[in-house]
């Protein structure tokens, strides 16, 4: 059973980042997606940050907006670790979701989301 333990998110210039922090056995030979769903406070509009290995190798890197179907891949540009994931996106393609105040870290393993936790955001 995989749990998140903790979980933040960074806004530094030109910069967006969120790191994910879990205990549990991620399988390699699985599809494992680490992302962090940012939302307006009543919900109508969402951004997915994500980062994906399948088989333990790089996927993607993405910015995803579900309403509007646009979904922008970017550089890998991510620190992983056992237990620890940080990703960084440009801030420029998240947008205006960087002042949005919901942060939700998920990590989903083979399409399905295996836990999640609400970002305490300041």
């Amino acid at each position: 059973m995989v749990q998140i333990l903790g979980s933040g998110r960074t806004v530094a210039g030109a910069v967006v980042a969120f790191d994910i922090t879990w205990e549990g056995d991620l399988s390699a030979d699985s599809s494992v997606l680490w992302s962090m769903e940012v939302s307006t406070s009543d919900g109508t509009e969402s951004v997915d940050l994500g980062y994906q290995r399948n088989g333990g190798a790089f996927t993607a890197q993405f910015v995803d907006d579900p309403a509007s179907g646009r979904r922008e891949e970017v550089p890998e540009d991510a620190d992983l670790g056992s237990g620890q994931i940080t990703v960084r996106f440009p801030a420029n393609v998240v947008g205006v979701a960087v002042e949005w105040p919901v942060w939700r870290a998920v990590i989903a393993v083979d399409g399905v989301p295996t836990t999640s936790e609400v970002v305490a955001v300041s």
